[in-house]
């Protein structure tokens, strides 16, 4: 019965404040693009030079370490991406823990792959839904709630 009343107690986070996350966590890889939008212009005769082919590499990479570790490991662990935690909000399960980076990965790769998959119905289920989950939500077994700002 507890853990019932903990759950009435949370909140859950809206869709808007949803979006604002990704849009931070997409923002923040930014640093990582623009080096490969700049690289265009280090051509020697026509073919990228090795400076370049070097940076577009690196960028890449990057770009999929800290992606995997913010949106994966780090919310895995704790249920906040970096995006997440800026707002306020967390990925946890019905008891509040964080999902695990197995969650978290389902989460993030098949999960957000299948919510888009025909006109992002997934992503707008949780206009309808009563626990505000999106389809990712549901496959992960998770819910994204309001915290404290000092949460993770």
């Amino acid at each position: 019965m507890e853990q019932q009343s903990q759950q009435q107690q949370r909140q859950y986070a809206n869709v808007l404040t949803r979006f604002g996350a990704i849009l931070i966590d997409s923002l923040l890889l930014l640093p990582f693009y623009i080096p490969i939008l700049l690289t265009g212009g280090l051509e020697e005769g026509g073919e990228p030079s090795n400076v370049a082919l070097i940076f577009f590499f690196l960028s890449i990479i990057g770009a999929l370490v800290f992606g995997i570790w913010n949106t994966i490991v780090r919310m895995g662990k704790t249920g906040q991406s970096l995006g997440r935690k800026f707002l306020s909000i967390a990925v946890l399960t019905f008891d509040g823990q964080p999902i695990g980076i197995g969650g978290a990965f389902l989460r993030e790769t098949i999960g957000r792959w299948i919510s888009g998959l025909v006109c992002y119905i997934g992503y707008l289920n949780a206009l309808w839904d009563k626990d505000n989950q999106m389809w990712h939500d549901k496959m992960a077994n998770c819910y994204v709630y309001y915290v404290e700002e000092n949460f993770s």
